[in-house]
């Protein structure tokens, strides 16, 4: 028995194409759904918190994961939302899903966030503060609030300077908060994990104004690329990865053990390939925002088999 052909494809072949067609189509619009709706920046600050948790010593909660998901989740979409005009330039796929869906998205990021202020409140003022943080910077970061004298009337229009406030503001809130949300006090481990989520944040959102800067500079936002260029700029992050690398080395060697310095060793070198990867590749998007913004979801993996390897040799 044969079967038919046509186009050079028998029947079962034409069958198997549109179904291997179809399941990619799916997967990849799953995924697009998982980045775009911030699902995944989510997931990737639960990795945050736990290495967080992991540097510091301290206990792994699900209300310290709960909370930093909701405060991710609900801080990206918001800005998302007041970056339409940018992303319809620069990120025609995000900026499809993110309108379809912006209802839903702005709801549910808002409910999030009021979940995740519940949360800190029942832990006290400051807990409370601390997770009001992202949300306040990301206000000054989107919306045009700051006077009109300045010349600037949102912080994301200022070279440098919207990069270092939105890196203070989630190196506050992922150092402080597994702190007070589980009782703890503040130490030197906690300035150092501040100093590390710092350096990986400002690398973070450095990468995607390489990617944008044509977008940013048509519609004039001045970014640290659109200033200074691409190859200055991974100078500028090279710089500032190895400075913070040597702090780290410099305090914290007296104070971690072996595995926590590793864990942090090999989170910067993770940055710093990206750094060496940006605008030398044809999937830049693919590069910050799943190489990048998924970071800790491999780091956060790294410091669950460093505690196993040590529970099983204790």
């Amino acid at each position: 028995m044969t079967s038919f052909r046509y186009n050079g494809y028998s029947r079962n072949q034409k069958s198997g194409f549109q179904i291997r067609d179809y399941i990619l189509i799916r997967v990849r619009e799953i995924g697009e759904f998982l980045l775009y709706t911030s699902l995944f920046v989510g997931a990737g600050a639960v990795g945050m918190a736990y290495t967080s948790c992991f540097i510091q010593g301290i206990t792994w909660t699900v209300e310290v994961a709960a909370v930093m998901f909701m405060i991710a989740f609900s801080v990206y979409n918001l800005n998302r939302k007041t970056d339409e005009a940018e992303d319809e330039i620069n990120h025609e796929r995000r900026f499809r899903i993110t309108k379809k869906f912006q209802r839903h998205l702005v709801v549910a990021a808002v409910a999030a966030y009021l979940a995740a202020l519940i949360i800190a409140a029942l832990h006290g003022a400051v807990a409370f503060c601390v997770t009001a943080v992202p949300l306040v910077s990301g206000i000054f970061y989107s919306v045009p609030v700051l006077p009109q004298w300045w010349g600037y009337r949102r912080l994301k229009e200022i070279p440098i300077l919207k990069n270092i406030v939105v890196s203070g503001a989630w190196a506050l809130s992922i150092s402080l908060l597994p702190v007070y949300l589980s009782g703890s006090i503040p130490g030197t481990a906690t300035l150092v994990t501040f100093m590390f989520i710092f350096s990986y944040v400002f690398v973070a959102t450095v990468l995607p104004d390489i990617r944008d800067r044509a977008g940013d500079a048509a519609i004039g936002v001045v970014t640290i690329p659109v200033l200074v260029g691409v190859d200055r700029s991974r100078i500028l992050l090279t710089a500032g990865n190895m400075a913070a690398g040597a702090f780290i080395l410099a305090v914290g060697e007296s104070v971690f053990p072996a595995g926590v310095l590793v864990v942090i060793l090999c989170s910067l070198t993770y940055s710093q390939a990206c750094i060496i990867s940006i605008d030398r590749t044809e999937r830049n998007n693919f590069l910050c925002d799943v190489i990048s913004d998924g970071q800790f979801l491999v780091i956060g993996g790294l410091c669950l088999l460093v505690l196993s390897f040590h529970l099983l040799n204790h």
